[in-house]
């Protein structure tokens, strides 16, 4: 078969004459390549559609081409995963893995170097490296399967991938993970960075919503769980949907970072949990006092000791370009910044940690809370408020991280003395000393980035009953509006869930709109306003229902105000005088109604013509609140020189899960689980949020069968994958121009398992 197959390839490429010398030919090629109907393979399998034979796996796609893979084992089940994610965005994956080893500027040149010099810094690939014996040998051939799908794809399809395309290796993976923990532990630390003149490696992250009704509270008499992790839509940060089914009992459906092989957030057949970033502190920064003689020492205690120094090129533009750095250490850790005779040296609980896919793994194949709490309780997760509910009615919260036990005599939230031996750590918080309810009176749990007294009214946690140096938190406006939803309605029904993910209310906009209207009452008599404009910009805020909806006509008004009042009120140190406030937001108020007349030409701008998603080259218009206010539904966005607002960032992933049995839920990612452009998978779900709506997830082999549009088994044999080379290269040549279109067959509606 297979040197049929080169035969008639050979005879095919040769077979063009005249204007289409050296093209392939496509008629020859298209009976050679064939996709076989999706229907005639499900006939074919009968009754083992979901239950391939052991070193199989089978990827079923459903009609929004999330991958559904089945497999004898669970380390089947991880080859397919790997392969699965590989067909949807594997260039994006690989960028991932780059960046955690501090080699993406060599494929995208000097905008990485920023982030390759800090994964560098932090060793976060050579530690996993150092460190990949700690983690069990379970969970390593865990790992080992998803990267051989990988690179089982990377070999199938090598002739058409770019050249810096390479193999994967299961430390990148574990790597990975310490990447993106990293960057979400770095985030606590933004306040003593910010005393030196730093910043964290990636900008603020944007918070995220989550809350669960208990029992008592639902329509259906079982919790339901409602999450929306909102992120950048950049590296590292992209989220992938999969559902991952084993005969050893692995069942679980959500999504995860590009790159990782463990369900991140999600449910399984008994639970479901999600996360929202919180405030417990595992960053430090430490102020180390240099030795004027010899700066490559410090002082601690009544010893010098050593500053080391490693040097490291990083390569830029695929090699034409190589930078030096060198990066100094204390025993506290990596030096951030010298000033004079002073360095600052950071250190996070996230440095020596390796074993986040063991914990994920547990928590993915959980079944009750004590199961899931045992896996919490590894505190491989160094951040993250944690909600959880199940099939048994059981609800519950947990302020989750590594925390450091520290001295409570320094403001943890500030550099502290280096050179004095109390600053040292002194272990871990246990997961059991960790703020937590379970099952409130009130049935309800909410965290939108709130301290942890808020997460529910009778939550009976005080902040003095925790170390000072754990962190808290304080309320926000999205939390605000989710408890007073909660505490006033009864039979919260799947509906209401996902109406309030998107809700689109600015809560803060009831507080500032009340200023705006004092300062301009204050003065409207002798304001100089000749053409009423700030007093028609008044009245279309009066008019304001506070919603951020496609149509509302006050949004882009108040968003502006808002930028430039919070602009100018962080430079006034009499924060508490209200007369001053009010002079800050009539100012504001004035210079955003020349903005909006110079920009727009008008003040009353429908909010849809101005907020948007892009993919491609789709635009779709999009509700929700964007940077620098609040509502449940809000969104990160940039402001273009035409004074559109192009959105980065916001829900990755929302999904809303019924506890009833079986598990139902409701799910959309931002734009879709394809990164092909070719692929009808490249931006269906943006039109959900576009919609403000979720599809309904399948679950059950019942329901797969009924909207599966695609079916692969993996790993190929040798001639399968020598027929699925060639058809990757018959492709490449189609989208290039080499084989003219023609009525071949290539759909969704087939499959690549003949």
């Amino acid at each position: 078969m297979r040197w049929f197959i080169l035969v008639v390839f050979t005879i095919a490429l040769a077979g063009q004459s005249g204007a289409q010398e050296g093209a392939i030919n496509r008629d020859s090629l298209a009976v050679l390549l064939a996709e076989v109907p999706v229907d005639t393979l499900v006939a074919k399998l009968g009754d083992s559609l979901f239950s391939p034979t052991e070193g199989k796996a089978r990827i079923l796609r459903d009609a929004y081409g999330i991958p559904h893979i089945y497999g004898r084992t669970d380390e089947d089940v991880a080859f397919g995963f790997g392969y699965a994610q590989a067909e949807d965005h594997l260039l994006q994956m690989l960028k991932n893995f780059r960046q955690a080893r501090g080699r993406l500027a060599e494929v995208e040149g000097a905008s990485a170097l920023k982030l390759d010099e800090m994964a560098l810094r932090w060793r976060i690939h050579s530690v996993a490296g150092e460190r990949y014996g700690d983690i069990s040998e379970e969970t390593r051939q865990y790992i080992a399967a998803f990267v051989e799908g990988i690179n089982h794809y990377i070999e199938i399809h090598r002739q058409v991938l770019p050249q810096w395309v390479q193999g994967v290796r299961a430390v990148d993976v574990v790597a990975l993970a310490r990447w993106i923990l990293f960057l979400f532990a770095e985030q606590t630390g933004e306040a003593e960075l910010a005393q030196v003149g730093l910043t964290t490696a990636v900008p603020k992250l944007p918070g995220s919503n989550l809350w669960v009704a208990g029992p008592s509270r639902s329509d259906s008499g079982a919790p339901v769980l409602a999450m929306d992790v909102q992120l950048p839509y950049t590296t590292p940060f992209q989220f992938c949907e999969a559902h991952l089914v084993s005969n050893a009992g692995l069942n679980v459906m959500g999504a995860t970072f590009f790159g990782l092989p463990v369900i991140f957030v999600g449910h399984n057949g008994h639970i479901a949990w999600s996360i929202t970033t919180n405030d417990i502190d595992v960053f430090d920064l430490y102020e180390e006092r240099l030795d004027p003689i010899n700066p490559r020492r410090y002082f601690y205690g009544d010893e010098k000791r050593r500053v080391v120094s490693r040097r490291v090129k990083i390569h830029s533009e695929e090699g034409m370009r190589e930078v030096e750095r060198e990066f100094l250490y204390t025993d506290h850790g990596p030096v951030y910044k010298t000033i004079g005779n002073w360095a600052y040296a950071a250190r996070t609980s996230v440095a020596d940690r390796v074993d986040a896919m063991g914990q994920l793994l547990a928590m993915n194949r959980a079944v009750s809370l004590g199961a899931f709490q045992q896996a919490l309780s590894h505190l491989e997760l160094p951040v993250f408020n944690v909600i959880y509910g199940d099939v048994m009615g059981e609800i519950f919260y947990v302020f989750n991280g590594r925390c450091p036990v520290r001295s409570e005599d320094f403001d943890w939230r500030a550099p502290v003395p280096g050179w004095m031996p109390e600053t040292e750590w002194r272990g871990m918080i246990a997961f059991s000393q960790l703020p937590q309810v379970h099952n409130p009176t009130s049935g309800s749990l909410q965290n939108c980035n709130v301290s942890p007294d808020v997460v529910a009214i009778d939550s009976g946690l005080k902040r003095d009953d925790f170390p000072s140096f754990l962190g808290w938190g304080t309320p926000n406006y999205r939390a605000q509006r989710i408890v007073n939803w909660l505490l006033t309605h009864q039979n919260i029904a799947v509906g209401d869930m996902q109406v309030l993910l998107r809700d689109d209310y600015l809560v803060d906009a009831e507080e500032y709109k009340g200023l705006i209207y004092r300062a301009y009452n204050r003065v409207w008599p002798v304001l100089f306003d000749p053409n009423w404009e700030v007093g028609r910009a008044v009245q279309i805020l009066r008019a304001w229902d506070n919603r951020a909806s496609l149509e509302s006509v006050g949004t882009l008004l108040f968003s502006i105000w808002k930028a430039r009042f919070d602009s100018s009120f962080a430079q006034v140190p009499q924060k508490r005088d209200i007369f001053v406030r009010e002079k800050v937001a009539l100012e504001a108020l004035q210079q955003a109604v020349a903005y909006m007349t110079a920009t727009y030409g008008r003040l009353d701008v429908p909010w849809g013509q101005v907020h948007y998603l892009k993919r491609g080259d789709r635009i779709f218009p999009m509700s929700g609140a964007p940077s620098g206010t609040e509502a449940l539904h809000q969104t990160l966005t940039r402001i273009e020189a035409d004074g559109t607002m192009l959105i980065e960032g916001g829900s990755a992933f929302g999904m809303v899960v019924s506890l009833v049995q079986p598990v139902q839920s409701w799910s959309a990612l931002a734009y879709g689980n394809s990164e092909d452009p070719e692929s009808p998978h490249y931006d269906d779900q943006a039109d959900l949020q576009h919609r403000n709506t979720f599809k309904k997830t399948v679950f059950t082999t019942g329901d797969l069968q009924s909207v599966l549009t695609d079916l692969t088994t993996v790993p190929y044999d040798p001639e399968e994958a020598e027929h699925q080379s060639l058809r990757a290269l018959w492709y490449k040549q189609l989208q290039t121009g080499a084989i003219a279109p023609d009525s071949t067959n290539t759909g969704p509606e087939s499959s690549r398992d003949d």
